[in-house]
C-alpha cells in the first residue's frame, strides 16, 4: 500500500497510540505532526495558542502536514482540527489514505478528562464549546477512506482492524 497513512479524528480518539503501533506493525516510521509542530515552534502546543493565536498553529501544522509529500510512506498522527483545512484534506487525499478513527462523544470525554495540555478541551467555557467542536468536525472526518470505531476496544484491536480493512481495500 503506497502512501501515507494519515490518521484523522478529535483529541482523544488515540491517533497517536494507534499511530505508533501501526507504524510498529507495518514498518514504516511513525510522525506525530503535533511533536513535529512543538519541535518546530520551540514551545507547547498550549503555548502556541496563548502566545501566537489558532491561526498561527493551524499555519504551522499545515505547513509541516505538506512538508511530507516527499517523504518516505508513514503513518501520521495528526491534530484534530488538521481537517478544518480543505488544502489539508486535499494533500492528504493526494498522498495517502485517511483513517478517521471514531470515537463517540462519551468516550472522547472520559479519555480528555479534564483536557490539560489540549488548548481546546473544556477549560473556561467547559465542554458545551468542546462538543460543538466535535459536532461541527465530524462530518469531515467521515470523508475519510477508511472509518474506524475505537469505542471500548483496545489499541491492538483497534490496528488489527486497520490492516484488516486496509488490505481489504488494496484487494478489491
Amino acid at each position: 500500500m503506497a502512501g501515507h497513512l494519515f490518521l484523522i479524528g478529535f483529541m482523544g480518539a488515540g491517533k497517536s497510540t494507534i499511530g505508533v503501533l501501526l507504524a510498529k506493525k507495518l514498518n514504516r516510521p511513525f510522525i506525530d505532526l503535533d511533536t513535529q509542530i512543538v519541535k518546530q515552534a520551540g514551545m507547547t502546543i498550549p503555548d502556541i495558542f496563548r502566545l501566537d493565536g489558532e491561526p498561527a498553529f493551524r499555519d504551522l501544522e499545515s505547513t509541516l502536514l505538506q512538508g511530507l509529500g516527499t517523504d518516505a510512506d508513514a503513518v501520521v498522527a495528526t491534530g484534530g482540527g488538521v481537517v478544518g483545512r480543505e488544502a489539508n484534506r486535499d494533500f492528504m487525499q493526494r498522498f495517502g489514505k485517511t483513517i478517521y478513527l471514531q470515537a463517540s462523544w462519551t468516550t472522547l470525554k472520559d479519555r480528555l478528562g479534564s483536557g490539560t495540555g489540549r488548548p481546546l478541551a473544556g477549560g473556561t467555557e467547559g465542554w458545551a464549546r468542546t462538543h460543538a467542536l466535535w459536532q461541527q468536525r465530524c462530518p469531515l472526518y467521515e470523508q475519510a477512506d477508511l472509518i474506524i470505531s475505537t469505542d471500548g476496544i483496545s489499541a491492538h484491536l483497534v490496528v488489527d482492524k486497520i490492516l484488516v480493512q486496509l488490505n481489504h481495500a488494496e484487494n478489491k
